[in-house]
């Protein structure tokens, strides 16, 4: 069977063109299919690799922030066991349902949803840039970390806002009578603390290489 030479030609062509060569002249051959594979699977800088956590800013900055979650936590916490107390009046058994769904309730929406999935890995984030920061903002870690200055303006605006939102929730909280009172610290206390967890969870993770699921916010 008589085959033409342009069919040849383009059968040799394809078959170099798999190989990774072009055959034209005047061009460079195109780059093995291999290396264009490993190029496009090089890995992307990661700040946590080598134990990026390691060091005094870094640690300063998340376990920093954790201690300010902790010292809020001892403050509410005797309110929030108050019901437990022998001296304080017993629940009806709808105010425990009320404390126990409250409990649940900021567990899961503050604990889980705004602390483990947003806040908490952007504060070790932020921490892991400390390695290299200037001296203020060193000295200032845990609130560098909390993104309460040197961010992108969105994070400046979320932070203070969260910040001022707090402080006016303690104050209306303050004001409430017992046992509501306990009832909302009881899940305050709850959230606080799975967000605490999750800082050190996240930070723990950085000491072992792995970057935390969430964006530094710088400016």
């Amino acid at each position: 069977m008589r085959v033409s030479l342009a069919a040849l030609t383009v059968v040799a062509s394809h078959s170099a063109t798999a190989r990774g060569f072009v055959p034209r002249r005047g061009l460079a051959p195109a780059a093995p299919r291999a290396d264009c594979q490993r190029r496009a699977a090089a890995p992307v800088l990661s700040v946590a690799r080598g134990g990026g956590g390691l060091g005094i800013a870094p640690a300063w900055g998340a376990l920093g922030m954790t201690a300010i979650l902790g010292n809020a936590i001892r403050r509410v916490l005797p309110v929030a066991l108050e019901p437990f107390s022998s001296g304080a009046a017993a629940l009806a058994p709808p105010m425990w349902a009320a404390y126990a769904a409250f409990v649940v309730f900021m567990t899961y929406v503050e604990g889980y949803k705004a602390f483990h999935r947003k806040f908490s890995p952007m504060v070790v984030a932020r921490a892991l840039t400390l390695r290299d920061a200037p001296l203020h903002h060193v000295a200032l870690a845990p609130l560098y970390a909390m993104g309460l200055f040197h961010a992108s303006k969105k994070r400046l605006a979320t932070s203070w806002g969260f910040v001022v939102g707090i402080a006016a929730l303690v104050k209306l909280v303050k004001t409430l009578d017992y046992p509501w009172r306990a009832v909302v610290d009881g899940g305050v206390v709850a959230g606080l603390s799975v967000g605490a967890a999750s800082i050190l969870y996240h930070y723990g993770r950085s000491l072992a290489g792995v970057d935390p699921p969430a964006d530094a916010a710088l400016p």
